[in-house]
């Protein structure tokens, strides 16, 4: 893992995380030495779980678990007849840095999605909804047209919802499952910013209702040069 933190520009994402990996993940982490993703997984039910394993069991020290920004718990969730179970994502939740020994006790964790078991979805926190978020804020604040301005940062979030869903429900109708697998979803990033950027160039700002026809219309005809 240290290895791999000097080849630069890339993501570092560590599976199964239960020994010394631990620390050098959390190393990186910490240091900002890659610019892109550090992630990594761990059995945890909740996000007080996985601060648990990693500060008291895996021996990571306090001051570097608040280099974690998000923590995503996904588990089984059974129905009601006891038989079968279906994996969902049950929270995103995000880690806030102002506290001292216990995130738990002193409002280091904030949910930002919530899973409802009645909708068998994700559904936003009223901290989302409102902008209460310091990570969003942080990435936003780095960014022209989008720092101090929660109105155009919501509509790019919703905007990048729209095509994943969008991209899901063309496989789906299409029975195309292969268009969700990483060439084709790299293909469509590529085409969301292109024309991302064409709309910044014309309007100052990616608006959703402007980028969203573009990219769509991209994805119809790539499904039909597919489907030939």
């Amino acid at each position: 893992i240290r290895a791999s933190l000097r080849l630069g520009d890339s993501g570092l994402i560590v599976g199964e995380i239960r020994s010394e990996e631990a620390k050098a993940l959390y190393e990186a982490m910490r240091v900002g030495a890659l610019a892109n993703v550090v992630a990594g997984t761990i059995h945890g039910g909740s996000p007080y779980s996985v601060f648990d394993r990693v500060v008291n069991d895996l021996q990571v020290p306090v001051t570097s678990f608040k280099a974690t920004d998000l923590i995503v718990v996904a588990n089984p969730i059974k129905t009601p007849d006891g038989l079968h179970s279906n994996r969902r994502v049950l929270s995103i939740t995000e880690v806030r840095k102002h506290w001292e020994k216990d995130p738990l006790t002193e409002g280091g964790f904030v949910d930002l999605m919530k899973y409802d078991v009645e909708k068998d979805m994700l559904v936003p926190s009223d901290d989302l909804i409102n902008g209460d978020s310091e990570i969003i804020k942080e990435i936003a604040g780095n960014v022209k047209g989008w720092a101090g301005n929660w109105d155009a940062i919501w509509d790019n979030i919703l905007l990048r919802k729209d095509t994943k869903e969008a991209l899901v429900a063309a496989s789906e109708k299409n029975n195309l499952p292969e268009i969700l697998e990483a060439d084709f979803v790299v293909l469509s990033n590529n085409a969301f910013h292109r024309f991302s950027d064409e709309v910044t160039q014309d309007i100052g700002l990616p608006v959703g209702k402007e980028v969203f026809p573009k990219w769509k219309a991209w994805l119809d005809k790539e499904i039909n040069k597919i489907k030939e």
